[in-house]
């Protein structure tokens, strides 16, 4: 597993400049972090590479932030740092934000609904085969225990896409409204 961070590494304590009330930009590793895999920071991604109708690769670039107020306010990409990452399973989490028509969205063809989300079937598949959404993307922004339910029923609906059958657990009844 590799995971990619626009932003730059945040430092592991609390930074002055945010102090109590004020939720702290600091990092944090989840059990799946502790799992394995690599984590990158100030990476852009910049294009699918693919084959055949296929995702092989991510074309990304180094970014360097200009910082204001103490914050990361604007990057520019770093010449000479550009490079294709082979990959065969591509997964967003993007947060808290609906998907921008005018990236990915456009670039793959993906329909939206009436309120600008992504358009998915109960098997949350796009309208383009093999592209699936979960969370706020699908649903519009929500709250996390949502993301979570749709992040596991989104595995599973991949998971029966790659394989043809899965292990992992249905949702126990019906269809929740989304939104």
């Amino acid at each position: 597993m590799v995971n990619f961070e626009l932003l730059p590494q945040p430092p592991e304590d609390r930074p002055p400049a945010q102090p109590w009330p004020y939720w702290p930009m600091r990092l944090r590793t989840s059990s799946s972090h502790e799992e394995g895999g690599e984590r990158y920071w100030n990476i852009l991604t910049k294009r699918f590479v693919g084959e055949r109708g296929r995702v092989t690769g991510l074309e990304t670039v180094a970014v360097e932030w200009e910082a204001e107020d103490g914050r990361p306010a604007r990057f520019t990409e770093i010449a000479g740092s550009q490079r294709v990452w082979p990959v065969d399973l591509v997964l967003l989490a993007l947060g808290f934000v609906g998907p921008e028509a005018d990236t990915l969205v456009a670039q793959l063809g993906l329909a939206l609904d009436e309120r600008g989300n992504l358009s998915t079937g109960s098997d949350h598949m796009t309208s383009r085969p093999g592209v699936f959404a979960a969370g706020d993307a699908r649903r519009g922004q929500s709250l996390v225990v949502w993301a979570i339910s749709e992040g596991r029923e989104a595995a599973r609906a991949v998971d029966l896409f790659l394989m043809g059958r899965s292990d992992l657990p249905q949702k126990p009844c019906c269809d929740l409204p989304r939104g």
